[in-house]
């Protein structure tokens, strides 16, 4: 989606016992989001919105709210990882079992078979062993976005000034419509590659339509027909 500008206030809402934060913007559109995991309400709205029109706003997608809020409090906890042999971790989409192995240098990760291998330093703890794995993983989403820019970007008719990985909380890819950079999220890498690809189809197609209107969608349609699927898988792979 196109990068939002920052926010100019905040204000607060109840809507029917649900706390809403209210971020002002200069926007054109409004968003609304539920963070994951802890359900909290969150609306991007255009500054020239009274907090009245906001509020009426919100109330026409009270029942949307209400069962957003029930998914994520159904979704299971996620232990907080401490890096060690045993545990789960994902690479797109597929699930393996870390197994780390010290050495004096050369920390490095490797796929062999259902295994993820992380050669460790015997003094690193688990953010320096998190921070080894996810220099692999931006290693690996780097190349993965090079080759569907490669396809995506002729086909499409339209090119990227270029491309950045980041962590983000809160959105899966970002375009800046001026600079023509589009900007991805680090955890697309634990998901199918088809989401990746969806996300940057999105993002490209911002290229073309800044706002998500009925051109932006059409466009979508005709460029990844399935794309309201891979949307859906985005969201919902855990």
């Amino acid at each position: 989606m196109p990068k939002e500008g920052k926010s100019l206030y905040s204000a607060k809402l109840l809507i029917n016992d649900i706390p809403v934060t209210v971020k002002s913007k200069r926007i054109k559109n409004m968003y609304l989001r539920v963070r994951a995991p802890s359900g909290d309400v969150e609306v991007s709205a255009p500054k020239q919105c009274s907090l009245n029109e906001i509020e009426s706003w919100l109330f026409e997608r009270h029942d949307w709210l209400i069962k957003q809020r029930e998914r994520i409090a159904m979704q299971p906890v996620q232990p907080e990882l401490q890096f060690v042999s045993g545990e789960e971790h994902k690479f797109w989409g597929k699930v393996y079992t870390l197994a780390i192995a010290l050495k004096k240098r050369g920390a490095s990760v490797s796929l062999n078979d259902n295994k993820l291998q992380l050669v460790s330093l015997p003094h690193y703890d688990a953010v320096q062993r998190k921070q080894v794995l996810d220099r692999w993983y931006r290693e690996q989403i780097t190349r993965e976005v090079e080759a569907l820019l490669g396809i995506w970007q002729p086909r499409m008719g339209v090119y990227s000034s270029g491309f950045g990985i980041r962590a983000m909380k809160t959105r899966w890819g970002t375009c800046n419509i001026r600079s023509k950079k589009i900007w991805l999220n680090l955890e697309l890498v634990k998901k199918p590659v088809e989401c990746l690809e969806y996300v940057v189809v999105h993002e490209l197609t911002h290229l073309f339509e800044r706002y998500h209107n009925a051109r932006f969608y059409a466009l979508m349609d005709e460029f990844l027909p399935d794309w309201r699927e891979r949307k859906k898988l985005t969201n919902e792979f855990i």
